[in-house]
């Protein structure tokens, strides 16, 4: 939350933002039926899979009755590609349309591409601009722009997003941390944009980096996102005294639809959805496929629909995010739901017959143990592909320097058992000195495999 927040808030889209959710998803809903008339025509994706469907909405709640888009449909459209159509089954506008692709980070699995045409570009650009915005990046800033990458999703697109607001491109992404540190000093660096897991590596060296350069921190807005974690209060309270800030904000998107489609306002407590005037959102029960209401306290998989996209549209596409809502009313004045993102399907383990989310490790041994162990936490797996531990799962938990190593052994085991109490699950910790694990520059994975 911003410091000393007083409400005099700004819009990017007020007309948008600030009507009622119900009268956004009715005019969401004429926006996608014109788009469906012509998508079996122009996608053989989804030829495929709408061929035979009933395609008129008299409502929101008739999309429903449209098919869910799953990832291996994805995948699937991508592997047909050929010499006319590069980006495969989904490629809905032609190849001499299309000015940019967007690339997955390739972290969980074979990179997937996805393609903007003219118009999308400018979708993705102003919809990025919005989340930021509403982030709290304004034109008078001067952005640390950290993702070293330019062509995946938090690359190029966050760098077109940051000018369409007016602010000062600094893309100092793909530096060494040293040199990142001190050229945010001399540049006056007042924001910043980088992965959770990089802020926080960032604060184990940003005064004493800052102290050599001689010049006074600018930094006043941190915007960080690509992996969950500020949904705990003791990550959010070490980014913000470790980097000397006044508002901390998460942003959210995925490469396949926006890659930035929430973001939080200064009020805090969850992202709001920035991109109503381009995608449709629903919550699912992800077991069951059913809707859910958007209502407070409610957890489910997010599901999106882009109504304004050429080259590779998505209809009622299943993120594997799982999200649960904070809120569905704001005293910024934002009427799009506000939500935490919990985890991913793609992330979930089974010890034996419990299914817990890394992430809910995790958060939960912050909680209990803040002061004694760091953020900085490593789950392991044999293999890429293990789901299943029919043994106790592995968890590197690193120290905090409080810590005197002669006692890692009891921690280690009170750590386990406090999650068996909560979880029902066996960890089997091996307690780390401090700076053990070690920092990525983009992601630091929770989970990693062995060899």
């Amino acid at each position: 939350m911003w410091k000393g927040f007083a409400m005099a808030e700004e819009y990017w889209n007020a007309s948008l933002e600030t009507l009622p959710w119900a009268e956004v998803e009715n005019w969401q809903a004429g926006r996608i039926a014109a788009m469906l008339s012509g998508l079996p025509a122009r996608s053989s994706l989804y030829g495929r899979l709408l061929g035979h469907q009933e395609l008129s909405l008299t409502g929101f709640a008739d999309l429903a009755r449209l098919p869910f888009t799953m990832k291996d449909d994805v995948r699937w459209a991508q592997d047909q590609a050929d010499d006319l159509r590069p980006f495969g089954a989904n490629q809905g506008a032609p190849l001499a349309d299309i000015v940019q692709a967007v690339s997955s980070s390739g972290t969980t699995g074979k990179p997937m591409y996805y393609a903007l045409t003219g118009a999308d570009l400018e979708v993705w650009t102003d919809a990025i601009a919005n989340a930021f915005f509403t982030a709290g990046v304004r034109k008078t800033d001067v952005i640390a722009h950290l993702v070293g990458l330019p062509m995946v999703a938090g690359g190029m697109p966050y760098a077109d997003g940051f000018r369409r607001i007016g602010a000062t491109l600094c893309w100092l992404g793909g530096f060494p941390t040293e040199r990142i540190l001190r050229e945010m000093r001399r540049l006056r660096a007042s924001a910043l944009l980088a992965t959770t897991s990089f802020g926080l590596h960032l604060t184990e060296t940003w005064d004493a980096i800052g102290r050599e350069t001689g010049v006074a921190s600018s930094l006043r807005t941190v915007c960080l996102g690509g992996e969950p974690g500020l949904n705990e209060a003791s990550i959010r309270e070490r980014i913000t005294d470790g980097l000397g800030i006044t508002r901390l904000s998460e942003v959210m998107g995925l490469g396949d639809v926006v890659s930035c489609l929430w973001g939080e306002c200064a009020a805090g407590n969850g992202m709001h959805f920035n991109a109503q005037k381009y995608v449709a959102i629903e919550l699912i029960d992800p077991e069951t496929g059913a809707i859910l209401p958007w209502r407070e306290g409610a957890t489910g998989e997010i599901v999106y629909t882009t109504f304004e996209r050429e080259a590779t549209p998505l209809v009622r596409y299943r993120s594997r995010d799982h999200a649960l809502v904070t809120a569905t009313s704001c005293s910024c004045g934002r009427t799009s739901p506000r939500i935490r993102c919990i985890g991913r399907t793609d992330d979930m383990l089974i010890y034996k017959a419990m299914n817990v989310f890394p992430t809910a490790i995790r958060d939960l041994i912050l909680q209990r143990f803040a002061g004694k162990v760091s953020p900085m936490l490593r789950i392991w797996k044999d293999r890429a592909d293990q789901v299943r531990f029919d043994e106790a799962i592995p968890v590197d938990v690193e120290a905090t320097a409080e810590v005197a190593p002669s006692a890692y052994p009891a921690l280690a085991e009170e750590i386990g058992q406090f999650i068996r109490s909560q979880l029902q699950v066996r960890i089997a910790v091996n307690l780390l000195a401090p700076g053990s694990v070690p920092r990525g520059v983009y992601k630091t994975p929770l989970v990693v495999v062995r060899g």
